[in-house]
């Protein structure tokens, strides 16, 4: 029957040759020969402090007195997973830290939006189109559920995306922004114009639709012009206004010369009769009247009627 003593140093010898698991194993044999019985003997010398020596403390001293190398650590790789494990247990030492990682988890979903967001505000429209946000904000949601992307590569690669989209996230609240300001800007500037535009010239508050002249006499004055205080044209120039001359009584061929000789070109004939012909009518009067002044773009109205 195997004692409890032979089972304590069978499991060390084990744990010994394992942390020499690195050399040849000639080199192996060659420092372990004979070491259960070393470790009797060290065990009836030294009792329960026996317990206190580490496999991987002893195994150093065997090497050492060899004058084998020590043991080179492997170098492990980079883990995302072991990172955020240790960064969470560091948060869980305080209720401080236990509060700000909880708050932090509780609003997850908020930075799912929010890293799709950076994203386009740095990258922008013109690299990526405004139809992809949707859709981008829909597969950042589900990778951060954990629903799809479940691949080992995708789960070590988000961590470095997260803490790139934490970094640029300064940058990104500066640009938008700017682009804010921009837009409003751009937006009052363009309010503003259309304003004035609409607004034209006004006095107390009601737009002034017609500006005319008189003098002393109170009569009009035709054939100015309005300029602002840089000279500039305040209405179009038109052309000098006519007087609309007497042609009652007159028939169609002579007022037709009449008008012609002052300029006035656009007419429009009202037969007061229906059956009445060209040749037989003569004016009865004009609208507008006779010595109003009239603009020559403006059409004459002239009511004819049979000769009495």
């Amino acid at each position: 029957m195997t004692s409890l003593t032979d089972i304590n140093i069978q499991a060390f010898a084990e744990a010994v040759r394992a942390e020499l698991a690195d050399l040849p194993k000639r080199e192996i044999q060659d420092l372990t020969d004979g070491l259960e019985a070393d470790l009797a003997e060290k065990l009836a010398e030294e009792g329960v402090d026996f317990a206190n020596i580490s496999a991987a403390d002893y195994a150093a001293e065997l090497r050492e007195a060899a004058g084998v190398a020590p043991k080179t650590l492997r170098r492990r790789a980079f883990s995302s997973m072991a990172l955020i494990q240790n960064t969470e247990d560091w948060f869980r030492k305080s209720s401080l830290g236990t509060w700000v990682l909880d708050f932090g988890i509780s609003i997850r979903p908020v930075w799912w939006v929010l890293r799709v967001v950076v994203m386009f505000v740095i990258f922008g429209t013109f690299l990526l189109p405004m139809w992809l946000f949707p859709v981008a904000v829909f597969l950042s949601i589900m990778w951060g559920r954990g629903l799809w992307f479940t691949a080992r590569l995708f789960k070590s690669i988000l961590l470095p995306l997260n803490l790139i989209a934490i970094v640029l996230l300064v940058p990104a609240i500066d640009s938008g922004l700017r682009t804010f300001d921009q837009y409003v800007a751009n937006n009052d500037l363009v309010q503003s114009t259309d304003y004035a535009n609409r607004q034209g010239l006004q006095l107390n508050g009601e737009q002034v639709l017609q500006v005319k002249a008189f003098d002393a006499a109170g009569a009009e004055v035709n054939g100015l012009t309005y300029q602002d205080q840089n000279g500039n044209p305040l209405f179009p120039v038109a052309a000098d206004p006519i007087e609309v001359p007497d042609i009652t009584g007159m028939t169609i061929p002579e007022f037709q010369a009449a008008l012609t000789a002052v300029g006035i070109e656009n007419v429009e004939i009202n037969y007061l009769n229906e059956s009445d012909t060209a040749g037989d009518v003569v004016v009865l009067r004009t609208e507008p009247g006779i010595g109003s002044w009239l603009d020559p773009k403006s059409t004459l109205l002239i009511v004819v009627d049979r000769q009495k």
